[in-house]
């Protein structure tokens, strides 16, 4: 584990997440540098300085063109986005191996046995199953899996070998483009391509430690115990716990994901979302849950919705010609151009519907007659 690193991404909204996360692997790893990647921008609402953990900018990672790539995905998007740029980075930064922790995770017992496979093998995922589901709700349960990824990118290790580095460029590629939820075209986020990692790639580890990457996906099948702060899962230690899909803001639910599952019928799991809620409460979660997204918004103030992130998305490089796609101040820029398409498409639509509805009426009209 020499000169290992571990890291996530955030926009600052889930900074508490990422505060609770860094505190939770350093009770147990305090020698082993944390990074954050901010996907989002300050805008003075923390200091960087202060936070206990090094904040990476996007504008660090060497993206190529940035402002494109900050434009044409949400928040969600770009935080999962940037996560081979991020792993990237550290390797480029001497580190010999890099882990990626998703940001709202915790850590409740030492992730070393995991950890020192980065010393072994050049990529380490984690899969959201262990072993085959059964009855008609596993069936529902996998079909489930198979549309959002083998394997889970709650966390994902890479060490700094030709063949990490290859698969981190090939990543890369994918995913300045292709990192959104689109099911039918095979596309959950960035997490569903790593489904032809093991093909593509020699000397891939899979973790397969119960008490690894506990989650709504595998809870239904696994013991968790609570004593003070110890933790087991299946009599195996404890060691990382993921809240996706979990609102601090409805702690009964253990996810909205999974309307079955809530913390009344998950035993021991329990106590872990409850402690959660607290250690987000303390790191600030009611703060900084309110904070803005710095690129939801054009320079003008007016919000980017989906439809105008699409419509740049379809124009390629020829939205080169607008330079800065969040700018507002040129005769030519995309907000104008953007403001008028969507303004035809609309007027189209309408007059399609006004004579849809004609026809309609006329066919009504003419049955009557009959």
């Amino acid at each position: 584990m020499d000169k290992l690193a571990v890291a996530t991404v955030v926009a600052k909204s889930f900074l508490s997440l990422a505060r609770v996360l860094a505190d939770s692997f350093r009770r147990y790893h305090p020698d082993t540098p944390f990074f954050v990647l901010l996907s989002d921008e300050v805008d003075g609402y923390f200091d960087p300085a202060s936070e206990p953990f090094q904040v990476l900018r996007l504008a660090d990672l060497g993206i190529p063109d940035l402002a494109r790539f900050r434009f044409h995905y949400t928040r969600q998007e770009l935080m999962y986005a940037a996560t081979p740029y991020l792993l990237t980075y550290l390797l480029e930064r001497g580190f010999s191996g890099a882990a990626f922790l998703k940001q709202e995770s915790l850590v409740v017992g030492e992730l070393t046995p995991v950890l020192e496979l980065m010393g072994r093998r050049s990529i380490v995922l984690t899969p959201h199953l262990l072993e085959p589901l059964w009855g008609k709700e596993g069936v529902e349960r996998e079909l489930n899996i198979l549309q959002s990824g083998v394997y889970n990118v709650g966390f994902l290790g890479v060490s700094a070998t030709p063949t990490a580095r290859a698969f981190l460029t090939w990543w890369r590629e994918r995913l300045f483009e292709h990192c959104r939820h689109e099911v039918p075209r095979g596309i959950h986020f960035e997490q569903r391509w790593l489904d032809l990692v093991p093909a593509f790639f020699d000397d891939v580890e899979v973790v397969r430690d119960p008490g690894f990457n506990v989650a709504h996906w595998n809870l239904p099948e696994r013991k968790v115990v609570v004593g003070g702060d110890g933790v087991t899962v299946d009599g195996h230690l404890g060691r990382f716990f993921r809240f996706s899909g979990f609102d601090p803001e409805r702690p009964d639910a253990v996810t909205r994901y999974n309307d079955r599952l809530s913390v009344s019928n998950v035993g021991g799991a329990a106590e872990i979302f409850r402690r959660y809620v607290r250690l987000l409460e303390a790191a600030g979660y009611h703060e900084t849950k309110g904070w803005p997204y710095a690129y939801g918004q054009f320079a003008n103030g007016r919000p980017i919705g989906e439809r105008t992130r699409y419509l740049y998305r379809r124009l390629g490089r020829r939205a080169d010609r607008f330079g800065d796609p969040f700018a507002t101040a040129s005769l030519d820029n995309f907000f104008r151009w953007s403001r008028r398409r969507i303004g035809m498409l609309w007027t189209i639509k309408r007059a399609w519907w006004a004579i849809h509805k004609k026809w309609r009426d006329g066919l009504q009209l003419f049955s009557g007659d009959r």
